[in-house]
């Protein structure tokens, strides 16, 4: 029987358009395989089949069907956190700048056709089946607040960013920046924005958490006898 313990490469994750051509196959061929059967009647054999690899190869790459599925999330966080992760964050500007980036990274990766597939099917299937939706919460939600809380708790420690605690404000900022969209583009009634236009809303939403939370004032140096 095939191993089913996770590779370690999983836990370094990266966007999808950046992975190795079969593993990257595996992950396309996962999309609409799951978009047609659900995720409980999809089969590995299915899924290896469409990306022309072998159930050996699809389960040396990730392990097990929930696998591929945390595989294809964790590269979706991958985009949306790769503005935060590298970026030398030195001051008022860069901080601003920062969010400006991950805001524009999160609305593109989140109209990804990949990822709102993703979501439509968690729904479908709850309340029978959770499952999806928690790997979705587990590997997508929890990392991306994890950061941007950080970023924010960073953020107020430099003196950048007002508000006492730093995961609501990272909450708020999300608020801002997607508001309704998400069920609009889940219901395919709203285009993704284009590039342009997702900057200018990250743009928008990090002028106003800015305002709501303004950096404290500095006090005045008390000047020595």
């Amino acid at each position: 029987m095939p191993s089913r313990k996770k590779p370690t490469n999983a836990a370094h994750p990266a966007p999808i358009d950046l992975l190795p051509p079969r593993r990257k196959a595996i992950l396309v061929a996962a999309v609409g395989v799951l978009a047609e059967k659900g995720y409980a009647r999809a089969s590995t054999l299915e899924i290896a089949t469409r990306a022309r690899v072998s159930k050996r190869e699809l389960y040396a790459e990730f392990g097990s069907k929930r696998g591929i599925l945390e595989a294809l999330i964790d590269s979706g966080s991958a985009e949306m956190l790769a503005p935060l992760v590298p970026a030398a964050i030195g001051d008022r500007r860069a901080f601003g700048a920062a969010l400006v980036a991950y805001g524009a990274a999160a609305i593109a990766t989140l109209s990804n056709p990949y990822v709102l597939a993703l979501y439509r099917l968690a729904i479908a299937e709850a309340p029978a089946n959770t499952e999806l939706g928690e790997v979705l919460a587990d590997r997508g939600r929890e990392p991306n607040r994890k950061v941007l809380t950080e970023l924010m708790r960073h953020g107020q420690a430099a003196g950048f960013i007002g508000g006492s605690d730093p995961g609501q404000v990272a909450a708020e900022f999300f608020a801002l920046l997607m508001a309704d969209r998400m069920v609009w583009l889940l219901l395919a009634v709203e285009p993704p924005l284009a590039p342009d236009n997702a900057t200018a809303c990250a743009e928008r939403a990090t002028r106003a958490v800015l305002a709501l939370h303004p950096a404290p004032a500095k006090k005045p140096r008390v000047a020595e006898a």
